[in-house]
């Protein structure tokens, strides 16, 4: 084992969870890189997080086969949720198998990304063979909205058309949400749009 590993693994002796930047070495940052990736493979490190890691406990890592099927049942049996964050799966293994699971069930048409660590349950659509949600864009934003926190009211559009100031009718994909949203909500190149409102 060279020097670097021995002195990250030294930083990992109290079993906390630890960021990369506060390992505080004196080798560069593609150095550190290497050595941390090294020692997940080698199975003496687990990444929990973007830049986060900690001691690998002394049993095994379940394999990406059991986090993907454990992931499956967990989405197929919550009847009255149709969006998942990445976090609700973090427990089931490591931040790359995780990552790794969402994406076979992503490929295989089982779950739909729909933002940055936002999912949705899908299933083929009759139409175009491609996988959709099981649930409307608006539906899947509000719910999303809600997992993330925020606070949702209704849209001016959609007060206007309900007061008789418009006749047009809403599309239902301008969402009034309290605060910032940083993040896009939506698939196949269909978004919601956000209003913010204080």
């Amino acid at each position: 084992m060279s020097p670097l590993a021995q002195q990250v693994l030294e930083r990992f002796e109290s079993g906390d969870t630890l960021e990369r930047e506060r390992l505080a070495l004196s080798a560069n940052y593609d150095s550190v890189g290497r050595v941390l990736r090294e020692l997940v493979r080698q199975g003496k490190l687990v990444r929990v997080g973007r830049g986060r890691y900690r001691k690998a406990s002394g049993k095994a890592a379940p394999s990406s086969a059991s986090i993907l099927e454990r992931i499956e049942r967990r989405v197929a049996g919550a009847r009255n949720r149709n969006v998942f964050l990445r976090r609700d799966f973090a427990e089931l293994g490591s931040y790359d198998a995780v990552g790794r699971a969402l994406r076979q069930l992503t490929q295989r048409g089982r779950l739909v990304q729909i933002g940055y660590g936002l999912y949705a349950k899908a299933d083929r659509s009759p139409l175009t063979g491609k996988p959709a949600p099981v649930v409307g864009i608006k539906r899947l934003a509000s719910e999303a909205l809600s997992r993330l926190g925020k606070t949702m009211e209704e849209s001016s559009f959609s007060k206007a058309y309900s007061t008789g100031r418009s006749t047009q009718v809403p599309t239902g994909r301008t969402i009034a949400v309290k605060g910032r949203v940083r993040r896009r909500i939506g698939y196949d190149g269909k978004y919601v749009s956000f209003e913010r409102t204080r």
